[in-house]
């Protein structure tokens, strides 16, 4: 009987705690945003505010690096077209060192919510040649969608 009690008790506590939730589900209801998967899973690098990911280009080989962007809120019945842009004031690569497939341009398929940008890395001029930086951003100027303030942007490190 003495252990009947704090059983009970500890039962009545918990049918009382779920009882107080009315609904679990949590709809984002917010405008559509868009954001680099990589800066939401990875630690922003130090002193910047996004992340710096390492390409593997040498003098023998010329990656792809594909990064995923994730559209929050609801899937769309259109298609969504995302413009990439290269930060002009943090790449300290040559232009000549990658190129953005589609011109930068993602498409985030009807009744979706990823796509996928592509960039083609040229081989390295040497093993010894510097490290530079590549900084993508998200177009912030559209009005289908808003750039997530805080994983708008990603940064590429480039032999070249």
């Amino acid at each position: 009987m003495k252990k009947l009690l704090p059983y009970s008790l500890l039962l009545g506590i918990m049918l009382l705690a779920t009882a107080c939730f009315k609904d679990l589900e949590i709809t984002y209801d917010g405008p559509a945003q868009v954001e680099f998967e990589t800066a939401v899973r990875s630690n922003p690098a130090v002193g910047l505010t996004f992340p710096l990911v390492a390409s593997a280009n040498s003098v023998t080989l010329a990656p792809t690096l594909t990064t995923q962007l994730n559209l929050v809120g609801p899937q769309r019945n259109s298609e969504l077209r995302v413009k990439v842009l290269v930060e002009p004031t943090l790449t300290t690569t040559g232009a000549n060192t990658y190129t953005l497939v589609n011109n930068g341009e993602v498409v985030i398929p009807a009744n979706s919510s990823v796509g996928s940008l592509s960039i083609a890395v040229s081989r390295a001029s040497s093993t010894t040649a510097p490290i530079r930086n590549l900084v993508l951003t998200l177009d912030s100027t559209s009005t289908e969608y808003k750039a997530n303030t805080n994983y708008k942007r990603i940064g590429f490190t480039i032999r070249n």
